[in-house]
């Protein structure tokens, strides 16, 4: 026993662990283990942390998807709790996208320059606030398609998107890896190589059900000119 009677150390240190593990239970009484290991992940604080756990509990049919779409869209935030907090806002307004939510065109869009799910996201919530949605994601396409990095490359021009600015023609080449790139390599490689094609033509052809009926006329005019011969003998 220490000097003046009290406990030992390490017991005062387990009680100090119990009471923070009994505060932080207190805290969280209701709060769905969901929404608590979110806010526990990103630092959320109560206030946010407790409008989320009401807003979620309405969202019974999508709230697997939501909440996906809350760890995404959290991720990399500067003030986790306010972005939440803005996130809430969107839900009571009937604003809020989640996983399943996404637009088909975004979706379409996110599959063919290869977005990562954050990058997806972000672009329909920014793209639904532009007057001209579909023309802005066109001169977007035009950026991805020569990146190598298309989500990264993404998430820097959404922040022009927010602050309403247009988006720029691009006027740089093509990365090496993107996708303008890859069909530059393939132009490149079948005009070095035009013998490509005539085979490629050539076994075609061949197997045509055209060229196929002419063989088989062929062949067969053969024969009656052999039998022809025979009856003359």
């Amino acid at each position: 026993m220490p000097p003046g009677g009290g406990p030992p150390p390490d017991i005062v240190s387990q009680m100090t662990l119990w009471a923070a593990d009994a505060y932080d239970q207190a805290k969280n009484a209701g709060i769905s283990a969901e929404v608590a290991e979110l806010s526990e992940h990103f630092g959320i604080d109560e206030r946010a942390t407790k409008a989320l756990d009401v807003e979620m509990k309405k969202r019974e049919a999508t709230y697997r998807e939501d909440m996906e779409a809350l760890w995404v869209g959290l991720e990399g935030a500067r003030n986790p709790s306010g972005m939440l907090m803005l996130k809430v806002k969107d839900m009571m307004a009937g604003n809020f996208k989640g996983m399943s939510a996404l637009d088909g065109v975004v979706q379409e869009f996110a599959k063919r320059y290869k977005l990562d799910a954050q990058a997806a996201i972000k672009l329909s919530e920014v793209i639904g606030n532009r007057e001209d949605g579909e023309g802005d994601m066109i001169k977007l396409g035009k950026h991805l398609e020569r990146s190598n990095k298309p989500s990264a490359l993404l998430m820097m021009m959404l922040k022009n998107l927010r602050d309403g600015k247009p988006v720029k023609e691009p006027e740089y080449a093509a990365a090496i890896g993107s996708r303008v790139n890859e069909k530059d390599k393939e132009k490149a490689f079948k005009e070095r190589n035009p013998w490509n094609k005539s085979r490629s033509r050539g076994r075609r052809e061949r197997n045509s059900p055209r060229r196929s009926d002419r063989d088989r006329d062929r062949r067969e005019r053969s024969r009656d000119k052999k039998r022809s011969r025979s009856r003359r003998r």
